[in-house]
């Protein structure tokens, strides 16, 4: 399974990608959405394979992890911006940095039940309030660690969301 994790984990750096195309609007859209929601189910799998292999509901991403994390994130972004250009490349990773890709990794675990500790009884969309968002617009206008509400989560999400999809008009 360790395997198939990495696996995972680096299938789309080997992903070949060639010279930009004229992709359609529609084309865009379904790129940058799939490549959204591929990324975070790459992840939901990865870092809950690593929680199994640790033990623990309460494991915290190791830096090599989050590495690993990026390097996918950059591959994608380079991927679609070969393939559908620079807006695609910004949207993918708007959606990202709103936080919208960390819904759909929860949304992974709501749906898919794959692990317990992550099933739609667990799952993170029941949380009100989140610790991990220090990253996103929002966070960034916070005090690192603090607590930001899930509606304002979502919010920015929907916004990031939306926006990224203007883009690619």
């Amino acid at each position: 399974m360790k395997t198939f994790v990495i696996g995972l984990l680096f299938l789309p750096m080997f992903v070949s990608a060639g010279q930009a195309q004229d992709s359609t609007r529609l084309e865009r859209y379904g790129y940058v959405v799939g490549s959204s929601l591929a990324f975070a189910l790459v992840d939901y799998v990865g870092f809950n394979e690593l929680k199994k292999m640790n033990g623990g509901v309460h494991y915290e991403a190791s830096p090599l992890y989050r590495i690993a994390e990026g390097i996918i994130q950059a591959a994608i972004t380079y991927f679609l911006y070969k393939q559908c250009g620079l807006s695609s490349a910004i949207s993918f990773n708007l959606i990202w940095w709103t936080w919208g890709d960390d819904f759909a990794y929860y949304g992974w675990g709501y749906l898919t039940g794959l692990y317990p500790w992550e099933s739609s009884r667990e799952s993170g969309l029941r949380f009100h309030e989140y610790n991990s968002a220090g990253w996103t617009p929002i966070g960034l206008t916070r005090q690192q660690g603090s607590w930001i509400a899930k509606s304002t989560l979502l919010a920015q999400s929907v916004v990031g969301f939306s926006i990224s999809m203007a883009i690619l008009w």
